[in-house]
């Protein structure tokens, strides 16, 4: 099965018999010149023959089209709207499009041809250009046929094959042998193409192509109220926390039967891989796949028995049949999750879209929890603990406003809402041309403060203005700051009775400068199967960075009460190896160092600066192969406790990986397959987790 791309489109010279010969005017006294024109205006077909081909190329689909259409919903369902090709479904009846003839440019010496041939040039590369061995056009039934190396270029589109048929009156095209069909750098090959561009319906028999989705564009999320607090220098316990960085571009795909309906697309026997090498490493089978159009920003994708086969061998059935494909990022179709402290331990989550509109999403996760259900023999525990359910509503708006909000339940059992509801809705618009106004409720909200732990903020309502990122003229120093108003609900301590919950105004603002200094960079292993694309999607550049980071945070709340804090951070970050041999070929590290000095205190816990001195280390280590073995952990140096920490396992391949993530600290963990380029995203921890004062919300 080969996915690649077929060899050069440049075609050996031979002798070509043309329907017809029309010798070239004489556009000048020069030979040469001559020579190029008659090049360039070899052919003359006849008019109905030369119009419907022109009209055929036109209507025949991009190859972009087609293997986005087939590989960037199977794969990368959620990169974003997957528009159908907006071609107008013309009458069979409608009228032979027509073309009108280059005009003779006068005649004269070389030196008035010139500024003819460069008004003629763009006008000579869109004409009509069909060349083969063989040609015939039978007038009485209107019937064209090219045989032997066919050529037929209009444009930027050009049909190659062994034979292809023509016919006026049904304005019906057959293209068979070797077909191969270029538009601009995409293309796509089969068997035989039968396709009438009057009624836009066809076949690719043995149909297969590759699609760059380097320019897809990303899903719309929500942006985090928090975009101030540096994180330039974490490596997650993954490897490089970029996620456009270090990802495979190209996807492959190889169908028996491609069927165009329109803006309808089924293909048979399916298979994609995102694996530029053969054998593929990842494959997704299916023996159907249909692409509808809903609306204009969307799509619906049935699928019958998807599966993914890893290596060749081991195959994973996929828990879904139908696809809703929009702008918006939804949560992986299945995951295993860890949640010590809202869902006792393990639990499976599976999620279903219920409302799918052009502007609005809905989508229920239930959840089984498992590990709750294995003691559910225990006192007070009862049926209705052991599921949950995760309800997620996303909309988007033509005026370019945004609005998300997700409800966890942590059991069903609602008489006790109050102990296993949390919720939260964020409202986003840009105002002042590029800044953005984010209007957040939260309930519940659980915040993880550094050694202070785990605190419940009760009730969070407000808006906060994020600005845009800004490089300070020339020095490189980046800067960016936002502004805050809300009303807090959460504990207090400053009331004399401990575990008493107040509700304060809280004006917060914040500012952060940082420069980053790159201090080394290697060179990658080449991008070949057995060097640098061997456990990575894109060859790792050895490298060391440094960063130094100034930010300031000030709070103020309706009680009197005031705390500022100006943080200074120094770090370094960087990656060792090729991650292509056998053995310790790759080391991720990154370590940090966060001084605070504050005034001041806060009357609530969980915004409260308790750590002023902060050391931040992780490493990332191959063990042997693909196997990788991370940690990331926090201490606070004032009382010389670990508060935070994550430990990480990961089976590494170069289109796709097995992970297990685990966090005692905050008693969460996660089982994960990860994709390259794949975008559905795993549902958030509904942990918000504090970062030099600011909150991380998801």
């Amino acid at each position: 099965m080969d996915f690649l791309p077929p060899p050069s489109t440049q075609l050996p010279p031979r002798p070509y018999a043309e329907v017809r010969q029309q010798s070239p005017q004489p556009l000048g006294s020069s030979p040469a010149l001559n020579s190029h024109i008659a090049t360039r205006l070899n052919v003359e077909l006849p008019i109905e023959v030369r119009s419907q081909l022109e009209l055929f190329l036109e209507r025949l689909p991009d190859p972009d089209a087609i293997a986005r259409k087939l590989i960037a919903p199977t794969l990368t369902a959620q990169v974003g709207s997957v528009k159908p090709n907006s071609l107008p479904k013309p009458k069979p009846t409608d009228k032979p499009l027509q073309v009108s003839p280059p005009k003779t440019p006068p005649t004269g010496n070389s030196q008035d041809i010139k500024p003819v041939l460069q008004d003629l040039a763009p006008l000579l590369r869109n004409l009509l250009k069909v060349v083969s061995d063989r040609q015939e056009y039978d007038i009485n039934t209107q019937v064209f046929v090219a045989e032997g190396n066919v050529l037929i270029r209009y444009k930027k589109s050009e049909l190659k094959a062994d034979r292809v048929q023509l016919n006026t009156k049904t304005q019906e095209v057959i293209a068979e042998g070797k077909v191969f069909f270029t538009r601009g750098d995409q293309k796509i090959r089969g068997t035989k193409l039968t396709y009438n561009y009057g009624n836009v319906k066809g076949e690719l028999i043995k149909a297969s192509g590759s699609v760059d989705l380097g320019n897809l564009v990303n899903s719309e999320v929500s942006r985090s109220p928090a975009d101030t607090a540096t994180n330039s220098i974490t490596i997650s316990a993954t490897g490089n926390s970029d996620t456009s960085d270090g990802q495979v571009r190209r996807f492959g795909f190889v169908a028996d039967r491609l069927i165009l309906d329109g803006d309808t697309w089924t293909a048979e026997n399916l298979r994609v891989t995102n694996d530029p090498f053969s054998p593929p490493e990842l494959e997704l089978v299916t023996s159907k796949a249909t692409l509808t159009p809903i609306s204009p920003t969307q799509n619906r994708l049935d699928l019958e028995s998807p599966t993914i086969i890893f290596d060749q061998s081991f195959s994973l059935p996929l828990p879904l049949n139908s696809i809703t494909l929009d702008r918006f990022q939804r949560f992986a179709p299945a995951l295993v999750g860890f949640d010590k402290r809202d869902r006792d331990g393990v639990f499976y989550q599976q999620s279903f879209d219920v409302v799918s509109q052009p502007n609005l999403s809905f989508q229920v996760s239930p959840q089984l929890l498992i590990q709750r259900a294995f003691s559910s023999g225990q006192s007070g525990v009862s049926a209705f603990d052991i599921f949950g359910v995760v309800a997620t509503l996303n909309g988007a708006f033509d005026d370019g406003q945004r609005l998300s909000a997700r409800a966890s339940l942590s059991g069903l059992n609602f008489g006790n809402l109050d102990s296993i509801l949390r919720l939260n809705a964020t409202h986003s618009m840009t105002v002042f041309g590029n800044h953005t106004l984010l209007s957040q409720y939260a309930f519940r909200d659980r915040v993880f403060n550094g050694s202070l732990g785990f605190q419940d903020v009760n009730n969070i309502v407000g808006s906060t203005l994020i600005s845009p990122n800004y490089v300070l003229g020339d020095s490189k120093i980046s800067f960016n700051y936002q502004l805050a108003a809300q009303l807090v609900g959460a504990v207090r301590d400053d009331v004399g009775q401990p575990n008493t919950v107040g509700t304060l105004v809280r004006l917060q603002s914040a500012a952060v400068l940082s420069r980053a200094f790159p201090l080394f960079r290697g060179e990658p292993a080449p991008a070949e199967k057995e060097t640098g694309l061997r456990y990575s999607p894109k060859p790792i550049v050895p490298k060391l960075d440094a960063v130094v980071s100034l930010q300031g945070v000030n709070s103020s709340y309706s009680n009197g009460a005031n705390q500022a804090v100006l943080y200074g951070t120094v770090g370094l970050s960087g990656e060792v190896g090729n991650f292509a041999k056998d053995f310790l070929d790759y080391t991720g590290f990154n370590i940090s160092y966060t001084q605070a000095f504050s005034s001041g205190r806060s009357p609530f816990i969980f915004d409260r600066v308790a750590d002023t001195r902060l050391l931040s280390a992780g490493i990332v280590q191959q063990i042997y192969g693909p196997l990788r073995f991370g940690i990331q952990q926090s201490w606070s140096l004032d009382n010389g406790t670990l508060f935070d920490s994550v430990y990480s396992l990961e089976y590494a391949r170069r289109t796709y990986a097995v992970l297990i993530r685990y966090n005692p600290n905050q008693g969460l963990g996660e089982l994960l397959l990860r994709i390259s380029d794949f975008n559905w995203t795993r549902p958030p921890s509904n942990v918000t987790n504090v970062q030099n004062g600011i909150e991380q919300r998801n």
